[in-house]
């Protein structure tokens, strides 16, 4: 018990620090995106940090199982090259291999949670947040004496002056294939209510056009509110990724069937990984602690990039969902099957040999 305690410390230290440098590299390369989007003007600068935290709470999910695999690879390495594992040997104690796949269960079960509850839910806010923050960069984005493009090139937005998101001396102009209207205001706001957002103008005129026409309507207005549409309708986002894990359960469609298996291979992949992670770190003093580290990313990278691939293929119609992504971990069992018995294949070839 003392020298799984001792195998555990060594896997759970290596762990929290390949996670908080795994989140470094992450967070830092998501928080210059989101920069480069709020200086173009795609999005508000308020939203930055928190899109930045749904975003990691929606992909903290893929970083888990790497950091995990890397952990128990670096920790079993170190013993090794440190001859603790020929000392343990030699007591006749070997690797507990049954105990690291029992703390990899466990943290498959936080990778799980994550997975099928807490991402969905990241996913779905975080999707509603962008579009909240590309509307709000729409009117946030406005400097007096300057033109705005807004609605996707489809309208431009002047105002004379601003003071404390006020604005004075206001025109505006929209452009559809049907209408287009030529606003004038004394002054304006943006309001939220209800969950909506509106541009409130007051003391103004609408003039309305229609395209290859010569008249044209006036209207004169004391109040009017222009609601600023959502580039992403609430409606419309309930998607195969956005959509709680409970509702996809019993759903034919393939799309759904697809995203429930790799909601399902995630916590999966933490375990398997971890049983392979055991005979694959075995080295000599000689090799290094670093000496299957490369090998280690290489099988992840590949048995990641299979499973986007199967998840493709099920989307698409290629393959069925009984076969699924089932067949991708399928295939790291035989790769973790041979890495488990090929030594013992290789010691007894090795004593036949002898014998002869």
């Amino acid at each position: 018990m003392i020298i799984i305690r001792y195998f555990f410390r060594e896997i759970i230290y290596t762990l929290l620090a390949l996670t908080a440098l795994l989140l470094l590299i992450y967070i830092s390369h998501r928080f210059m995106l989101y920069l480069v989007q709020a200086a173009s003007g795609s999005i508000a600068a308020d939203f930055i940090l928190q899109l930045l935290g749904l975003k990691l709470l929606s992909d903290l999910m893929l970083i888990l199982p790497l950091a995990f695999f890397l952990a128990i690879l670096l920790a079993l390495g170190r013993l090794y090259k440190d001859n603790e594992m020929t000392a343990l040997a030699a007591c006749g104690v070997g690797v507990p291999l049954g105990a690291i796949v029992g703390l990899g269960t466990l943290f498959a079960f936080c990778v799980a949670l994550l997975s099928l509850f807490l991402a969905p839910w990241a996913e779905h806010e975080g999707k509603r947040l962008a579009s909240r923050a590309s509307a709000d960069a729409e009117i946030s984005g406005i400097a007096a004496g300057r033109f705005k493009e807004f609605l996707g090139g489809q309208g431009i937005f002047y105002v004379e002056n601003l003071e404390n998101r006020q604005f004075q001396h206001i025109f505006a102009q929209a452009n559809h294939p049907e209408q287009w209207a030529i606003i004038t205001a004394q002054r304006g706001e943006q309001v939220l209510e209800d969950g909506e957002l509106y541009f409130f103008l007051q003391n103004g005129y609408r003039y309305q056009v229609t395209p290859e026409q010569l008249d044209y309507t006036k209207i004169a207005f004391a109040e009017h509110r222009i609601l600023i549409p959502r580039l992403w309708d609430e409606a419309d986002g309930f998607n195969h990724e956005t959509l709680p894990t409970t509702a996809l359960w019993g759903v034919t469609d393939v799309e759904y069937q697809a995203e429930l298996q790799w909601r399902l291979s995630l916590p999966l992949s933490v375990i398997l990984l971890a049983t392979l992670a055991v005979p694959l770190s075995r080295t000599t003093p000689r090799q290094g602690q670093y000496a299957k580290i490369f090998f280690g990313i290489l099988i992840y990278l590949i048995y990641n990039n299979l499973l986007n691939i199967a998840k493709k293929w099920v989307e698409r119609g290629d393959v069925s969902p009984e076969l699924g992504l089932w067949w991708v971990h399928g295939l790291l069992v035989i790769i973790i099957a041979f890495f488990l018995y090929w030594p013992y294949w290789r010691n007894q070839r090795h004593a036949k040999t002898i014998l002869k």
